[in-house]
Parts: C-alpha cells; structure tokens; sequence
C-alpha cells in the first residue's frame, strides 16, 4: 500500500526560506486544532492589524480635512469674486462702448446692472480678505493698498461714464461740426439762398434779352449748385462718407464757375440787384470759410467727443482696474494652490500610511495562508493528489493520515472507500471507455453535420462583420471540440495579415495584432495558401512571438485559408490547449475547410454590406455639409444684398457679371429726382427727425423704384438717382416706359406722404421735381480693386440731373428722346426748348400730364398744374353733383379773394 508523503519543496529562493521556517514551526501547534479554530485564530490577527491601519489613517486625515476646509471656505470663494469683478468690469465697459455707438438705452439698464453687481463682488472680496488670517505667501504683496488703489479709480470712473452718457445723448457737444453747421453755417445758407432767389425774381422781372436771359440761366446754375454744395456738405458733416465729399467738391466748382460768370457779366444791373450781388458775395465768402473748419472736425480725432473721452480717459481707467483684480486674482490663486498643496501632502501621507499598513496586511496575509496552506490546504492538496490517482486508476494509492482534524478523517474514510472500489472496477471501466468512444464519434459526427446547417443558413444572412466574424470562429472552435480560436485578415494594403476576433485563450489579446507574410501559422498558411496543421505547436520553429504571451499553453494548431476570388483574404485558425487529449487529422482539416468556404462566401458578403453603408455614410455627410453650406452662404448673401440694387446683386451671385473695374457703353434711362426747397423747409427739425423723415422718403420711393425694375445708382441727400437698362433690360422703349411710369407713382405716393406727415405733425409743403432722359451712358464698375462703385456717367446723366432743376413742383419733365419712346403711351406737353449749362443746342423738353390709360378714364376732365395749384373736374357732373361742385368752387375763390 502506498502512501502519499507531503512534498518537500525544492529549489525554493533564498528569500522566502525563513516563512518556511517560521511555518513549520507553527505547523505542530495548530496540527490538533480543528478547521474552525484555526480560521478563528488567522482572521482574528487580521481584524487586529486592519483596526490599526485604519485608526492611523483617520489621524492622518484630520490636518487634510482642515486644508480642504480653508480651501472651500476661504481661498476659492476669493479666487471666485476677483474673476466675477472682472468679467463684472468688462460688461460695464461693453456696455458704455455699445451706448456710445449705438444709443440703445438697453445698456445703458446693462451697465446699471453690471456696475451694481460689480459692487457687490468688491463687498465680497474685502470681506473674504479680512477674514484670511493665515499668511500671505508673497510678502511683498499688499491687498489693502492694492484695493484702496482700484477704490480710487474706480471713484474716478463713475463720474465718467455720467459725463459720457450725457454727451452721447447730446449731439451738438459731441460733434464739433454739426455744431458748426447747425449754429454757424445754416444763417449763411439760408442768407445766399434767400439772397439768389431774389436775384433771381428780380432778374426774371426784366426784358427778356439774350444777355438778361444768360444771366438769369447763370444765377439758376449757382442756386442749384449752391443746394447741391449744401446737400453734400450736410451729408458728409452727418455720415462722414467720402461720396459727400466729392459731390461738395465738385459742385463747388460748378458754383465757382457760375459765380465767375455773374461777377463777369456785362450786362446792367439795377441797384437793388448791384446791392443784393454785394450782399451774396459778402456772405458767400464768409460761407466759404466753414466747410474746410468743418471737414477738419470731422476728420480730426475729435470728430466725436464722447468716443475720444472713452478713448483716452475711461478706457485706461478701466484697464488699470482689471490690472489690480487681475493681481488680487493670482495672489488669491496662489493662496488657493498653497491650501490644495497642502490638502495634498495631507492626503499623500495618509495613503503612506494606509500603502504601509497594506504592506505589512499581506505580509502577514502570507504567513498565516503559508501556515494554513500547511495545516489545511497542504494535506487536502495530498489527498486530492492521490484522488486524481484514483480516477486515473491507480486503485492501489492511500491517503496519509497527518492530523486528528477533519482532514484526517476524511483520509481515512477515502481509504477504505478507495480499497472497496478497487475489487470491482476493472471490468467497468473498460465497458466505460468503449461506451465514451463510441458516444464521442455519435456526437462529433452530429455536431458536424448541425454546425455546417447553422453556418450556411445562418452566417451568410449575416452582414455585420464583426459579429459575422465572431460567430464563425465560435461555431468553428465548437465544431472541433474547443473553445481557442482566431480569425486574421488582409489589411486593405494587402501587405500584413490583422487579427480581427479571438476566442477562448485568444480573446485576452488585444484586436489588432499584425502578422508578417511567413510569421506564424497564420502567415505560413497566408504564404502558401494552403491549410496548416501542427500537433506539436510547442516544438514548431515557425512560432510567432504574441504566442509566448498565451496565458494558456497551445499544444496543437490547425489553420485555413479564407479565399474570394481565388484570393486568400483571411485565416481562420483553431488550437488545442495541452488540457486537450485530442488532436487534429485529415477529417477535421476537409471539415474546416468545408466551413472556411461557406465563412468566405459570408465575409464577402458583409465587406460589400460594409463598403456599401460607408458609401452610403458619407454620402449623406457630404449632403449635410452641402446644405449647412448653402444655407450658410444664403445668409450672407441676404446681408450683402442690401447694400447692391438687387439687379445688381443678383448678377453677381449668377456669374452674369463680373467683379472688376470695366464699364461699357449703352442706351439707359436716367432718372433724376429732388425734393425742392428741401434744405430751407427743414432747417427747424431735429437732426434725429430730419433723419427719420429723410429715411421714411427714401424708403418709399425706392420701393416704388425696385417694384419698376429700375436699379438704384445713389441717394444724394434727399436727390435720387436710378436709371433703366442695366445689369437688366427688357428693351429701350420699354425702360423709358417703366421710368416714366414709375415716376408717375411717385409724384402720386409725394402726395399721400405729404398727408402722412400732416397727421403726424410735420406740415411740411414737400414737392418733388423730376427729371427724365434718354441716351447713351457709362455703365460699369468705378474705382479700386479693393473698393468699386457700380454706377453711370456721361453728358445724359448731367442733363437728367438739369431736368430735374427746370421742372415744376409736382412734375415730370421728360427730355426729346424719352418723350420719342414713350408718346404711344404717355401724355405729355411740349415746353419750349430749354437752354442747358453744358450743352451747345437747346433741349427739347415735355411735362408729363399723365398716363394715356388713365387719361382715357377721364374723358371731358378739365385739369391745372401749376406750382400749388392742382385740380381736375369732370364736366360730366350732373344734378345735386354739379351743384355741390359749383358750390364748392365759389366758397374757395371767395377764400381767395379775401
């Protein structure tokens, strides 16, 4: 009878030898205690050693408890309301920028609000200064004086900013030049205006002599382009836009010439017109004096007062102020990384405390499960050796009885069991193996045929690869009798093999792993093209060096190839672990790649699901950004539109036209338009009241114009130019036609505009003249390569514009070739021919009466339109209609006569 002697470990370290030592000193003690008792005695030294560890660490983690304290309470919450004041400082001084530039009241309530919580973070800061008692880690530094500085300018700020709001609202103090306009120019204005006008009335009084009349063509050439002067100069003095400029400018030199040609005049002047010439120019010399004054406000750094005291008073200011919270915010932040850092140390010496307290745990951990692993584990590992004897049926082995325990108990008992197996188990078992033999084939042959039904049914209806994959190397595996297995593919550079999914001992790996062709089995088999099998995978040469990294030793490997179109794009691979009596033969290799064949055809089928879907992806992505594009691009272009005519706009967008400075020449129709007398009318409005006027006017008529298909040129002043005929035409009869009656609508919305005002409180008697020509202009791009002006000149452009100037209050003068155009339908009258500056041959010109339609509507209408007198009756009046008519009339001229 043999007995299981306890094994005497052999080739130990050196270093564990004194446990051993101190082990089987123990062994003999506990030997007679029970399995109870000993458990007893080991974790009742272990709670011990644990109370201790954690009554250390809690020590150890009150001075910790103390920094984290001072850090909440004290440093963060000052590090905090320095970085509010700042951010607090930053809206107040957006906020009087956005008031400053705008005049919204709106931030004005924003900068009430910022300053007020401005306040309130200074409050909180001084308080969390005064209650710091610890101290301070730079010594140099000192918050009192640091806070009593930012008190200081903060006392010189608030009175700016009242100083600053007021300026804004008041816009004579903070323009100079308007100033000068408005107080110093307009009383020369109206004086030369009020002064030609008389010449002019006196002058129309005399004979009608060609020397009287040039003279008189004269004085109306210096009165219209003295308006033109004014309108330029009160444009650039309220806008500051260089067109303005310009227009002051180059009517200055039309005025000069007309005022030459007066002062030169041969002709015989009466007193009243030698002392009213004497009087213009006095006055004219004086005026001539504050345009360059003006223009110098305008361009100088004090063209806007408010803004320069911003500039170089509140802003540095403001500045200052965001210094010193700025070095209030770093001290603090200094204080606050003193506390973590300490809160730190804290910490890391109770985990010291605790690591060590770990240490010495499983130090002593080791001890009592060496002792126990001798008294307890020891003896129960014998006697499982010599039960893993006795099911490999050496019947003949017994147990060694080592302690009076339970173990030892058990020993015996396993003996007498183990002597009453061994007379009768011979002829079982060998009826047991061939009963396992024949089971084993059974199964594996079931298992065959199920698992090659499941993969070709199931695994090619599979698109998703990765779980396409990984269910086949299951199924595999599970086909062959083992749970290790792997699949490589071709990467899309066909030059290595990438692990793709692994099960069983492979999982573990990281997915992936890279394969050289001829590394491995899965590369040999990739090389060669040909299935692999290798029984004794430990002795192999060609081994890869990840298998050495196995927590699990492979004793035999077996790998096919994977093919699509007669190329190899994958291995699959199954492996036995030294677990495993079984081994790999023929019939496994034809199964696998029976099984491979099917997994291919699968594969292919979810790379095309694969490649198909990422089309698909980004197709879709592309679109998105395509429409976020568009959409994008659709609001700026919104944007820019409305500073272009939208002819114009839309050309450019279209490709139609380019942007480059080029010009052509083509027939158009010009429009030329201006309020009379506009300027003198009103002189007693606000500048915020003219503006809005002005803008109401402008509005209006440029919906009228956009409505005709006309493209806008400028707004000069209270004057409109637009014209017919490009970017956009639909033929020149046509465009002469849209002009004419786009004007027509316009004289009609004066009217019901005049009306407006009337009941909003402006009674302001606005007449509209309007000038109408035909011919051939410049049209194109104007400027630099990095600022252009789409717009016309030419001679035509100039006598629309002096159309404009003879034309009635309230009407439409149309020039000869406009009048050829439009005749068929547009009623008009024939005036004499006009003698133009500029012009050699005297123009011919008609006054619009209407449109033949609407004429055609009022049959038998007698009508006036001379200056403020405007009327039409319809001789068709019958009965009570014609009396109250006659009535009427009678009332009126008995008005008159009074």
């Amino acid at each position: 009878m043999e007995h299981e002697e306890p094994v005497v470990a052999r080739n130990r370290p050196f270093y564990v030898a004194p446990l051993y030592a101190l082990v089987r000193a123990a062994s003999p003690v506990l030997r007679n205690l029970n399995i109870g008792g000993k458990l007893t005695v080991g974790f009742g030294i272990l709670a011990a050693l644990t109370l201790l560890v954690v009554g250390l660490n809690y020590l150890g983690s009150l001075d910790a408890v103390r920094s984290i304290n001072r850090t909440t309470n004290l440093s963060a919450p000052s590090a905090v309301a320095s970085a509010r004041a700042q951010a607090d400082l930053l809206r107040m001084l957006s906020a009087v920028r956005g008031y400053l530039a705008l005049g919204e009241e709106s931030y004005r309530d924003d900068y009430a609000s910022a300053k007020t919580a401005f306040l309130g973070d200074m409050q909180s800061l001084e308080r969390l200064l005064q209650e710091r008692t610890a101290p301070r880690p730079d010594p140099a530094a000192d918050v009192e004086q640091r806070m009593g500085e930012l008190h200081e300018k903060l006392a010189s700020w608030q009175p700016l900013t009242d100083q600053l709001f007021e300026l804004r609202n008041d816009q004579l103090r903070r323009e100079p030049a308007l100033k000068l306009l408005v107080t110093d120019a307009n009383p020369m204005i109206a004086t030369i205006v009020g002064t030609a006008t008389a010449l002019i009335l006196a002058q129309q009084k005399r004979d009608a002599t060609p020397e009287n009349m040039a003279y008189l063509a004269d004085l109306a050439s210096f009165q219209s382009s003295f308006y033109a002067m004014v309108a330029g100069l009160r444009g650039y003095v309220t806008t500051r836009r260089d067109g303005f400029k310009y227009e002051y400018e180059a009517n200055l030199t039309i005025n000069d010439a007309a005022w030459k040609s007066i002062t030169d005049a041969t002709v015989a002047l009466t007193p009243n017109q030698k002392i009213l010439i004497d009087k213009l120019s006095k006055t004219r010399a004086v005026f001539l004096q504050f345009p360059a004054q003006m223009f110098t406000a305008v361009e100088g750094e004090h063209a806007r007062e408010d803004l320069y005291i911003f500039r170089t008073q509140a802003v540095p200011l403001a500045e200052g102020m965001l210094g010193i919270l700025d070095e209030i915010a770093n001290e603090e932040q200094q204080r606050l990384q003193a506390d973590l850092g300490g809160g730190r140390d804290q910490l890391q010496k109770a985990q010291r405390i605790i690591l060590l307290g770990g240490v010495a745990a499983a130090i002593l951990g080791l001890i009592l499960g060496l002792i126990f692993r001798e008294s307890i584990a020891g003896p129960i590992q014998r006697l499982t050796g010599v039960a893993d004897r006795v099911r490999q049926g050496d019947l003949a082995a017994r147990a060694k009885v080592e302690s009076g325990d339970e173990i030892g108990t058990l020993a015996t008992t396993f003996n007498d069991m183990t002597a009453q197996l061994g007379s009768n188990l011979g002829d079982l078992e060998n009826r047991r193996r061939e009963q396992e033999q024949l089971a084993l084939q059974f199964r594996r042959q079931s298992e065959y045929l199920g698992a090659l039904h499941d993969t070709s049914l199931g695994l090619i209806a599979r698109l998703d690869l990765t779980g396409l994959l990984s269910d086949l190397t299951m199924r595999a595996a599970g086909l062959l009798g083992t749970q290790h297995g792997y699949v490589y593919l071709v990467d899309e550079a066909g030059e290595t093999l990438q692990r793709m999914v692994g099960v069983g001992v492979y999982a573990g790996q990281a997915a992936g792993q890279q394969l050289e062709s001829k590394e491995g089995v899965a590369g040999t088999v990739w090389h060669t093209r040909e299935a692999l099998v290798i029984n004794e995978y430990q002795t192999w040469p060609g081994r890869a060096a990840a298998a050495a990294q196995l927590d699990v030793t492979i004793r035999a490997i077996m790998a096919v190839p994977l093919k699509s179109d007669n190329r190899v794009v994958g291995v699959l691979g199954i492996a036995y672990d030294d677990a495993s009596a079984l081994e790999f033969g023929t019939e496994e290799v034809e199964l696998l790649k029976r099984f491979g064949q099917l997994a291919s055809i699968a594969l292919e089928n979810a790379r095309l699901h694969t490649a198909t879907e990422a089309a698909k992806s980004e197709a879709e992505e592309a679109s998105r950004r395509i429409g976020e594009q568009n959409r994008a691009l659709e609001a700026v272009s919104s944007k820019l539109s409305k500073y272009l005519s939208p002819q114009v706009f839309a050309s450019i967008f279209s490709g139609k036209q380019n942007v480059e400075i080029s010009s052509t020449r083509k027939k158009l129709t010009v429009f030329f338009s201006d309020i009379a007398d506009f300027t003198a009318t009103t002189d007693k409005l606000e500048s915020e009241e003219l503006t809005d006027l002005l803008n109401h006017y402008l509005t209006e008529m440029a919906k009228l114009a956009l409505t005709y298909g006309a493209t806008i040129d400028k707004f000069i002043g209270d004057a409109i130019l637009v014209f017919f005929g490009d970017p956009e035409t639909r033929g020149t009869r046509e465009d002469a036609v849209a002009c004419v009656r786009m004007a027509i609508a316009m004289q009609n919305r004066m009217q019901e505009l005049r009306g407006e005002w009337a009941g909003a409180g402006f009674a302001l008697p606005f007449h509209l003249r309007i000038g109408i020509n035909t011919g051939y202009c410049t049209v194109g791009n104007f400027g630099s390569e990095d600022r252009m002006d789409y717009t016309i000149i030419g001679g035509e452009v100039n006598l629309a514009s002096r159309l404009q100037s003879h034309a009635d209050l309230g009407g439409i003068l149309l020039a000869g070739e406009t009048y050829a155009l439009v005749k068929d339908e547009i009623e008009a009258e024939e005036l004499p021919p006009l003698t133009v500056k500029g012009f050699a041959y005297p123009i011919k010109t008609y006054r619009v009466i209407g449109a033949r339609t609407a004429q055609e509507a009022k049959k038998d209408v007698f009508s006036n339109r001379e200056g403020d007198l405007q009327w039409d009756i319809g001789s068709a009046l019958k009965g009570a209609d014609r009396d109250k008519a006659i009535k009427a009339l009678e009332h009126y001229l008995a008005t008159l006569r009074k």
